[in-house]
């Protein structure tokens, strides 16, 4: 059941080579990552066969979502804005070339291991360009959070850590674009989805346990209970360095995950 794919191939333009980009651990791919990739780029299309006409890629919430449940067998290319189109032709379809131009941004990275310290993370990280920034966010005490971020010179240092998978002092990191720095894909939900909750967890306590990671907004637990609640942070990256991990609260493992926006539909006042 593991058979899901972990990178899928891209095109800009027919004729060019492709770019194996890199998917999100729930199968989907982030538009954060497409445009870091292809800057400008709004869209995916692909082909059944070469007789076929195009298809566009369904997008939502951030993210595409693989044609019919699977990407195996496909080929994507690049959609740019109708506005684009003329300025495509000039430049023989290859706005990408220039990349090397384009801002950079901070970079989250999640699942630091807690004894990493910040020499460390650089030395790793610097094998992909010059880095102007390292941090590790800590808690008052000075203890690691688990996540940090990282700032290249350099815009194709940051495609490039962008778009890999990272073994970090014997543990699996991930790189990512924050959602405060997504622009108009900022839609990444601030909100995280905690299973396995028992009924003697309240909402202070889940406040309490998850308020030394970063600021909270709001904490709810569905009534009557069915075992699950979600938290809702200040700064979206906090809620995405949460995600896909487990932690121990009241002597209880719940587990944290993005929380789906649908579930909101079945919140109780």
């Amino acid at each position: 059941m593991e058979n899901i794919e972990k990178y899928i191939p891209v095109c800009e333009c027919e004729g060019e080579d492709f770019m194996e980009i890199p998917l999100e651990s729930d199968g989907t791919l982030s538009t954060a990552t497409l445009s870091a990739y292809f800057p400008g780029v709004t869209g995916l299309k692909f082909r059944l066969d070469s007789y076929s006409p195009y298809r566009a890629l369904r997008l939502y919430d951030g993210k595409f979502h693989a044609p019919e449940g699977s990407w195996a067998g496909h080929k994507f290319y690049c959609v740019h804005p109708k506005g684009d189109k003329r300025k495509l032709e000039e430049t023989d379809c290859k706005p990408s070339k220039g990349y090397h131009s384009m801002s950079c941004t901070d970079l989250i990275v999640l699942g630091l291991p807690y004894q990493l310290s910040e020499t460390q993370m650089r030395e790793y990280f610097v094998q992909f360009g010059k880095l102007v920034m390292v941090q590790i966010k800590r808690d008052a005490s000075g203890n690691s959070k688990g996540f940090g971020f990282i700032r290249y010179e350099d815009y194709s240092s940051q495609a490039k850590a962008l778009g890999q998978r990272h073994y970090v002092n014997n543990r699996w990191v991930e790189v990512k674009i924050p959602a405060s720095k997504e622009g108009y894909y900022s839609k990444v939900p601030h909100k995280i989805f905690v299973g396995r909750l028992t009924e003697d967890i309240s909402e202070p306590d889940l406040s309490k346990y998850f308020s030394q990671y970063g600021e909270i907004t709001d904490v709810f637990i569905p009534k009557p209970f069915r075992a699950f609640g979600f938290v809702t942070f200040n700064d979206a990256s906090v809620a995405q360095s949460l995600c896909d991990e487990d932690h121990i609260v009241k002597g209880v493992s719940l587990h944290i995950s993005e929380a789906n926006p649908k579930s909101d539909q079945n919140r109780v006042s």
